[in-house]
């Protein structure tokens, strides 16, 4: 019998994210979403139990049956009439309300790992729907390849060649920006979003040069209307050393610089935290 699995469950950061004004009759905007994982990780554990047992480490701020996994782990007994037994373990190091998809890499690596401990086929269509309907991030996070998502972001149209090793900075002011609030926001004063076809050329070559030279993201300006340290932040990483570009990935509040190389990421990311910011040096994997 298996005794444990263990998932990793990486942050992404949105190389593009353009919303477009307007909502649909379910409340959603229109997005396009071109999203690449990271080395930054959480980790999610599950093993055989009696019932289902959710255990966070650090602990969480929302009961355990209340969470995103403990809702991906019901819906996919659920939908496979097995019975709901396992204990999963999330050990956290993605910070919450940042734009990199905790709560979604977290309940996609759930899925993952529950269907190794429960012998299902992870590409069986149900697996997707139940990821879509959990959010929409979730059906990137199954299989975390770069990728243009589009719909509300929950489609995939398109799957680039890995671009591994891609050096970043991550920065987080100490306010985050709730994903409603930013929505809400953007409604106030919404925005067209400019194309994403330039930085998926780049992506289907694999020039990371030029990757760098198309990131964009309409809500970033949403975002730092929300939380001014999220402007600090950006004007401070883009006059950085090392630092090729800039921007905040998906309604924040973190924001994200591709760097010349490690060296420079590890040196901006010791910078940042000494003036009291979040802060971790990572690559695309």
């Amino acid at each position: 019998m298996v005794q444990a699995i263990t998932v990793t469950a990486p942050a992404k950061v949105n190389l593009h994210l353009g919303i477009y004004p307007g909502r649909d009759e379910r409340g959603y905007h229109r997005a396009d979403s071109v999203m690449i994982a990271l080395e930054l990780a959480d980790e999610v554990t599950v093993s055989p139990a009696k019932g289902l047992e959710v255990t966070c480490e650090p602990p969480l701020d929302v009961p355990a049956e209340k969470t995103t996994i403990a809702k991906a782990a019901q819906r996919l007994a659920d939908a496979f009439g097995v019975p709901c037994n396992a204990h999963i373990h999330l050990v956290r190091r993605i910070p919450d309300k940042s734009g990199m998809g905790s709560a979604s890499t977290d309940s996609a690596a759930t899925l993952r790992a529950l269907c190794q401990l429960w012998g299902l086929d992870e590409g069986d269509p149900r697996v997707l729907e139940i990821a879509r309907g959990l959010g929409a991030d979730v059906a990137f996070f199954l299989q975390p390849v770069p990728s243009l998502l589009v719909g509300v972001g929950d489609v995939l149209r398109e799957a680039f060649p890995p671009l591994v090793g891609m050096p970043l900075v991550l920065v987080r002011p100490e306010g985050g920006v709730s994903t409603p609030a930013a929505y809400a926001e953007f409604d106030r004063e919404p925005s067209e979003p400019c194309d994403p076809e330039p930085l998926c050329a780049a992506l289907r070559a694999g020039d990371a040069d030029a990757v760098a030279a198309h990131i964009a993201n309409n809500l970033g300006e949403v975002a730092c209307r929300l939380e001014p340290e999220e402007r600090v932040v950006v004007d401070w990483l883009r006059a950085a050393e090392g630092v090729v570009s800039a921007q905040v990935t998906g309604s924040g509040s973190c924001v994200f610089g591709i760097c010349e190389s490690p060296e420079a990421a590890a040196s901006v990311a010791a910078a940042a935290e000494e003036r009291g910011w979040w802060s971790c040096a990572t690559a695309t994997v």
